[in-house]
C-alpha cells in the first residue's frame, strides 16, 4: 500500500503537469489562431474598402448619367426620328445598367433595390411617352416629352436611388 502511496507522489503531480501544459497549449494555439483569422479579415477589409468606394462612384456615375437631362444630350442627334431616339435610349440604358451590374455585390440590397426601381422608372417612363408621340415625330419633341414626364413624375426615384447610395456610404464610412 505505502508503495502505491509513494508511486502516486511522482504519479499525480506528472499527470497535473500535463494537463496544465495541454490546457496552456491548446490557449497559446486558439490565440494564434484568432489573431490568424484578424490578420486575414483585415487584409481582406483593406482590399474590399477601395471595391466598394468603386462600386459606389460607379453607381453614382451610372444614376446621373440615366437623369433625363444627362442622358438625352448624350444619345440624341438633330436628325433622328422619335422611335430612332426611344430604341437608343433604350439601349443605352440597358448597356450602362448592364456594365454596372457586378456593382451589387457591393453595395446594400435595398440600395441596389433602389436603383433597379430607378432604372425601371426611367424605362416605363419613356416608354410612356413614346406612345403619345406620332411615328414620323422628331426625336427632339420626344426629348421634351420624357425632360416634361420627369418634371410630373411626384417621386422621382433616380433622385432616392442616389440619396440612398449617399446615405449607405456615409453610415460605412
Amino acid at each position: 500500500m505505502e508503495n502505491i502511496i509513494d508511486q502516486l507522489d511522482f504519479v499525480l503531480p506528472a499527470f497535473l503537469v500535463i494537463v496544465i501544459a495541454v490546457y496552456m497549449l491548446k490557449k497559446v494555439l486558439n490565440h494564434d489562431h484568432q489573431r490568424r483569422v484578424f490578420e486575414y479579415k483585415k487584409s481582406i477589409v483593406k482590399e474590399m474598402i477601395p471595391l466598394r468606394m468603386q462600386a459606389f462612384e460607379r453607381l453614382t456615375l451610372f444614376m446621373e448619367r440615366m437623369q433625363p437631362q444627362n442622358l438625352l444630350p448624350r444619345v440624341q442627334t438633330t436628325e433622328m426620328s422619335a422611335m430612332e431616339l426611344h430604341r437608343v435610349l433604350i439601349q443605352t440604358i440597358r448597356n450602362e445598367y448592364d456594365h454596372n451590374m457586378s456593382q451589387q455585390v457591393y453595395i446594400s440590397e435595398k440600395s441596389w433595390d433602389m436603383i433597379n426601381k430607378a432604372k425601371d422608372q426611367l424605362i416605363t417612363l419613356i416608354n410612356e411617352q413614346v406612345r403619345s408621340v406620332p411615328p414620323k415625330a422628331p426625336g427632339s419633341y420626344l426629348g421634351k416629352l420624357i425632360l416634361e414626364g420627369m418634371l410630373e413624375e411626384q417621386k422621382w426615384l433616380i433622385d432616392e436611388a442616389l440619396l440612398s447610395l449617399k446615405q449607405e456610404l456615409k453610415a460605412n464610412y
